[in-house]
């Protein structure tokens, strides 16, 4: 920015200087300089058939008036901004043959330099001009000793390495940005642009992290004296299969050796990622699913580490650190956002790897959603809604699965797909402009972070509302779990009615149905009752019940198949009293 700045004014004042004849140090005037004093020089020296003329730099030139001269004034190149740009620096203009000599050209129109033998060619050509010795040096990278006849000497300007030019106020303005941009976010593997990270950390402090968090989970296994597979057991065999496959199709494709991993004989049905490349798998999860399906979860955890999901969780930490600490619940909401990237980027993995990416889908149809999902502050998606993102999703990208096969396009497809692409930003170097793009783009992250913070922060307070109502009703709906004495011979759990409230309940019977018992959810404290027999009609088996709130009668039928049914009722006054409800209990 700093360049195009200088150079751009530099223009500006090369052309107003010419415009009020002020310009001193310009190769026009320099040219017009040049041939005043050679008109002036010729007159008084017409015997005389050579002179020599200092042209800066040191050089003199020796003009040979018996010789064809091709003066160039009329050839003078007015090299526009747009050049001035591109070029940055322009070579001045020399006018004259000097016999012997190699001739040195400068062509603005292509863009290139090149060099004639002596005595091959008195001019350049067309609009390019004579430049001198010391500039062709600087264009051609001191590769000037090369001299071919004619054109075979072209040497192209741009692709030159540039000498190293001293940055102004804002070319180190920018350097800082960009230092500063680099020390607090990443290149994004998925994107390509600036993500926000934890400050100054590194690959390598996230590879002991993982490495670390990995350590635990072994040491852990080892004092519950669980199972470590290893490099020779069946399941570990099949994962490293699987997880070859998904590397060879994944960001991880050309480091390998970064992707970690551990089979253990927990009977849990997961798997988790810990940063660096590393992750783990439980052999819970290997029972239950088949390749395809072991290979999106594989693929899930890896993801998790290309796409940076445990990098970005330090943005929350760095809130912190700024005074904007968000609460625990939204801390971990948060990352369900981080898990529908994982099965979006999983999807393309298994695809591209030749597992069917609808597998997806079937992992969480095997787990429908349960109570455990719906517990306050939540880490995941619900599995009936993930079930149905991922067979969408699948949906776009099947064209590219091939079972058992690699997809060969796997550089072009992860650059760019149905799913996801990586922008990317900008290349431009630290300190002509990159460090203003890098903060941008960290600064665009920030911003695209706090809008999800504040739509994950609502939807969380209505997922913590349901979340209570749900919890608070199974626990009610859940029986209490009572350790009976003998002589209950036959033992029921149901529901009922009782309180305005739906209730689980536990209730027992004498072997003769003279009596019971029965213990029931109240306000999630357990409430005891007691049933005495009174008599049997054409209706079923009659009783009275009470506990501390109330008394009533019961009417219940024992049914073939082992169910008890029936209608309760509580005494306001009237024969049977107030109907609470119906009864259905099966026998425990």
């Amino acid at each position: 920015m700093n360049q195009i700045k200088t150079s751009l004014q530099k223009t500006d004042d090369y052309f107003m200087s010419l415009s009020k004849g002020t310009c001193n140090d310009c190769a026009l005037q320099k040219a017009d300089n040049f041939f005043k004093k050679t008109s002036q020089n010729s007159q008084k020296n017409n015997s005389q058939n050579t002179k020599t003329y200092d042209m800066g730099h040191g050089q003199k030139l020796t003009v040979d008036n018996s010789k064809p001269t091709h003066s160039h004034s009329s050839d003078v190149v007015n090299v526009d901004k747009n050049k001035i740009k591109k070029n940055k620096f322009i070579p001045k203009k020399l006018s004259g043959y000097i016999e012997g000599q190699s001739l040195r050209c400068y062509d603005p129109d292509r863009n290139i330099v090149f060099s004639h033998q002596p005595f091959s060619m008195t001019n350049c050509g067309g609009n390019s001009y004579r430049i001198s010795e010391i500039d062709y040096d600087k264009l051609s990278n001191n590769n000037s000793n090369h001299n071919h006849s004619h054109f075979s000497n072209v040497v192209k300007v741009s692709e030159k390495k540039e000498e190293k030019e001293e940055l102004g106020f804002w070319g180190k303005t920018d350097l800082f940005l960009g230092k500063i941009a680099d020390g607090v976010s990443k290149e994004d593997m998925i994107t390509g642009l600036r993500t926000l990270d934890k400050p100054f950390h590194n690959e390598e402090d996230y590879r002991r992290q993982g490495q670390q968090t990995l350590n635990l989970i072994l040491n852990k296994a080892r004092k519950d004296k669980v199972k470590i597979f290893s490099e020779t057991d069946p399941q570990y065999i099949r994962v490293k299969n699987i997880v070859d496959r998904i590397v060879d199709a994944s960001h991880y494709r050309k480091h390998k050796d970064k992707v970690k991993f551990a089979v253990i004989d927990y009977e849990d049905f997961g798997a988790y990622a810990f940063g660096g490349g590393y992750f783990v798998i439980f052999n819970g999860l290997m029972k239950q699913t088949n390749d395809d399906e072991l290979a999106f979860v594989i693929a899930h955890e890896l993801a998790h580490n290309t796409a940076g999901h445990i990098e970005e969780s330090h943005f929350l930490q760095m809130k912190d650190a700024f005074g904007d600490k968000p609460s625990d619940g939204y801390a971990i909401s948060f990352t369900n956002i981080n898990e529908q990237e994982a099965d979006r980027i999983a999807i393309i993995y298994t695809a591209l790897a030749g597992y069917d990416p609808r597998a997806g889908a079937t992992i969480w149809e095997k787990r429908p959603s349960s109570i455990a999902q719906y517990s306050i502050y939540r880490t995941h998606p619900p599995s009936d809604q993930r079930a149905k993102a991922v067979r969408y999703a699948s949906s776009k990208i099947l064209k590219y699965y091939t079972r058992g096969v690699v997809n060969p396009n796997v550089e072009k497809i992860l650059q760019c797909n149905e799913l996801f692409c990586n922008k990317g930003g900008t290349k431009l170097a630290d300190g002509k402009g990159g460090g203003v793009v890098k903060t941008l783009e960290v600064i665009a992250d920030a911003v695209a972070k706090n809008k999800a913070i504040k739509r994950e922060k609502k939807l969380q307070e209505q997922e913590i509302a349901q979340s209570r109502k749900i919890i608070a009703q199974n626990r009610l709906l859940t029986p209490p779990n009572i350790n009976w004495v003998s002589g209950w011979n036959l033992r029921y759990q149901g529901t009922i009615n009782r309180h305005n409230q739906k209730s689980g309940v536990n209730f027992a019977f004498t072997q003769n149905l003279s009596q019971g018992q029965f213990y029931y959810n109240f306000n999630n404290k357990i409430e005891q009752g007691n049933i005495v027999f009174t008599g049997t009609n054409q209706h079923g088996y009659w009783f009275k019940w009470n506990d501390r709130y109330g008394q009533g009668n019961l009417q219940l039928r024992e049914y073939t198949d082992g169910s008890l049914r029936g209608v309760i009722y509580i005494d306001n006054g009237t024969m049977l009293g107030q109907k609470l409800g119906d009864f259905i209990g099966y026998r425990k």
